[in-house]
């Protein structure tokens, strides 16, 4: 069962330039931040009056943020982010619906899976059971 968006995932040049940003702007608030060396990312989970965002820089060129990064000139929109009550089960009836299911991580505390782009009108989703911190 899907819950709702968790977050909205958003490459960007230099995290702490644009946390400030969204700080002096709009208020936010920085909730978690997170480095994924296997991923060559960094992530920065931040609150928006009650709607959290992703802010994702890339640590090296051959991660996805980095290779998006180098694809989209700057950054922007990465993916959306939908909460639900049961990863694996939600995953097995997508897949079985059709739709290519790629990056499957069950283990450790950022439980995702995302559905491939081309299965979503172009889309990259992500899936996950576990979420981000909440205010």
């Amino acid at each position: 069962m899907v819950k709702g968006v968790d977050h909205i995932g958003i490459a960007v040049q230099n995290i702490d330039e644009t946390l400030k940003l969204l700080k002096s702007a709009f208020g936010a608030e920085e909730l978690k931040r997170t480095e994924y060396p296997q991923l060559q990312q960094i992530s920065s989970i931040v609150n928006l009056k009650g709607t959290n965002f992703e802010l994702m820089q890339a640590t090296g060129p051959d991660g996805a943020i980095g290779k998006f990064m180098q694809a989209n000139k700057g950054g922007g929109l990465h993916h959306i982010s939908v909460m639900c009550e049961n990863l694996e089960a939600l995953v097995d009836t997508l897949e079985k619906g059709g739709l290519k299911i790629v990056g499957k991580m069950y283990e450790g505390p950022d439980r995702v899976a995302f559905i491939h782009p081309k299965s979503a009108q172009g889309l990259l989703v992500e899936l996950t059971d576990t979420g981000s911190p909440k205010k």
